[in-house]
């Protein structure tokens, strides 16, 4: 028996629905419900307003976080102690500051930078926040102010999405090409679904 959405079906998806086709349905529907305003919020914080943009942000953060399934790094962050160009020059900076959010933000600078900058916009109590308090950038709403740090601050995603450079932005979130099957496989899944993400952006938290 086919078990497949059809065109058709697909159609009539609702937004957390196809919120969780985008990400390979990883984890049940209700997860990718609640996390729907965080994510359509953070949609339109990085501009991701185009088939094209939205894609590329889906596929980038579905490969990093296992399709929002993980929004902490599975492995102990120890990989990462002692590397001064992540900032991590403390003892015990690499498990401190390993991989959170869904696109995996990692080591001390970036987390006292997205502090800065959440502090700056007044969406925390402090500049030095998520060095505080470093789980915090695993939760549903600080996870994703990660990511628009990361997007459209630290880096220029958007030029990549919009280029189709799908191997730039892989660079640009991982530092390689690390995953690029997967990414790809997940680039060209959300790119199928066609305008129907722009109904993932447009969800409004009530």
């Amino acid at each position: 028996m086919n078990t497949q959405p059809t065109d058709e079906a697909e159609s009539l998806l609702s937004p957390g629905e196809i919120l969780a086709e985008a990400m390979g349905r990883s984890m049940p529907l209700e997860r990718y419900h609640a996390l729907l305003p965080g994510v359509a919020a953070a949609l339109r914080e990085c501009d991701c307003t185009t088939v094209d943009r939205i894609a590329m942000w889906l596929a980038q953060l579905g490969h990093e976080s296992g399709g929002l399934k993980f929004m902490e790094e599975i492995a102990d962050g120890s990989a990462y102690e002692g590397r001064t160009d992540l900032g991590n020059t403390e003892r015990g900076d690499g498990p401190r500051f390993k991989g959170r959010g869904p696109i995996q933000l990692t080591g001390r600078n970036n987390y006292a930078a997205v502090s800065r900058w959440a502090h700056g916009r007044n969406l925390v109590r402090s500049p030095t926040f998520f060095i505080d308090q470093p789980a915090q950038l695993a939760g549903d709403t600080f996870g994703f102010f990660g990511v628009v740090w990361y997007w459209t601050v630290a880096r220029d995603l958007n030029a990549f999405a919009d280029d189709g450079d799908l191997e730039g932005a892989t660079r640009a979130v991982n530092g390689g090409l690390h995953g690029i099957k997967d990414r790809r496989a997940r680039w060209n899944r959300c790119r199928r679904l066609g305008t129907r993400l722009l109904t993932i952006g447009e969800v409004r938290s009530t």
